[in-house]
């Protein structure tokens, strides 16, 4: 019975730290890497739906800015399947202004919307060539994108690492182009510290009134105070390098 409990204490310890958050590299090293990629010049991020990279992004979206870059934002889905908190008669069309008043908060330049269903973006069959399109168009140095293959846990959504997916597709075919990077990733091994910019994120999450996410500030920035003590920052944002 003894040697039974510990077999399973054992297993359950070992799938704890397969599916847990934790660094790839030393502290030090991920800010370093953070450092080093706000010296790109053509930012491109990807996400499923509007509020994704706001609440996960923004904060290195206002860096790039900060720096000089040039950012693009493409949203596949107008996220009509939401919440819809302020009872908007037409939710598609009110998120969509939503992303364009937070776009203008955190200073990106061009902004797209393919205007895919919600929760099925990935099965959308010309969702590659769209993109395909986008990223010839706005030749990034760095994509970034969420994680579709190590997602952090335990939030899923088919739309989030569908996208990835698709965008990790397209840049293995095109190798020596675009640098890639994944954001909601429980293997980062990028720190970007964002303390500089905690409360132009928060200004940006405050225009998604739709879903609640002007009260989420708060919320938002324990979020990332969490990752900021893994690497001895006040705020950051975490992300894995794809090589």
């Amino acid at each position: 019975m003894l040697i039974t409990l510990l077999l399973l204490a054992a297993f359950g310890y070992s799938v704890w730290w397969l599916l847990k958050m934790r660094l790839t590299v030393s502290p030090e090293e991920a800010l370093e890497r953070g450092r080093a990629i706000l010296n790109s010049k053509r930012v491109l991020f990807i996400v499923a739906h509007p509020d994704d990279a706001d609440w996960w992004v923004s904060g290195t979206a206002r860096l790039f800015v900060l720096r000089g870059a040039e950012v693009g934002l493409v949203v596949a889905s107008d996220g009509e399947k939401g919440r819809n908190l302020i009872n908007a008669k037409n939710l598609a069309e009110t998120r969509q202004t939503e992303q364009r008043e937070a776009a203008k908060v955190i200073g990106i330049s061009k902004l797209w919307f393919l205007h895919l269903p919600d929760r099925e973006v990935a099965m959308q069959p010309g969702i590659s060539r769209s993109l395909e399109e986008i990223i010839h168009e706005f030749e990034p140095d760095l994509i970034v994108t969420f994680d579709p293959s190590l997602p952090d846990l335990p939030y899923l959504h088919p739309d989030h690492e569908g996208i990835g997916r698709v965008v990790y597709s397209i840049w293995k075919e095109n190798p020596g182009g675009a640098k890639l990077i994944f954001f909601h990733s429980r293997r980062p091994n990028i720190a970007v510290d964002i303390t500089e910019v905690i409360e132009t994120k928060v200004e940006a999450l405050r225009k998604h009134r739709s879903q609640g996410l002007g009260r989420g500030g708060e919320r938002n920035k324990e979020f990332h105070r969490a990752f900021g003590k893994r690497v001895g920052v006040p705020y950051a944002e975490l992300f894995r390098e794809i090589k």
